[in-house]
């Protein structure tokens, strides 16, 4: 099992999405998003939402929805 951080930019300003990081557990992509927030400054409040994915496998497409969220 996998868990997938990724910073979903501000399509306002223009910034982009960006893969943050591919975890070997929930733990600890919980605290790398925790860590990137304050490297970043980021609140929770501001234009990016930080979502971490669950996946089983690599090498497989997945389809983005909220089934696949932690």
């Amino acid at each position: 099992m996998f868990f997938v951080l990724v910073d979903i930019g501000c399509s306002e300003c223009g910034e982009a999405s960006n893969i943050v990081g591919i975890f070997t557990s929930k733990e600890k992509a919980i605290g790398a998003k925790e860590i990137y927030c304050k490297e970043n400054r980021l609140e929770e409040n501001e234009d990016h939402e930080l979502l971490i994915y669950q996946i089983d496998e690599v090498d497989k497409i997945y389809n983005n929805s909220y089934e696949h969220l932690v």
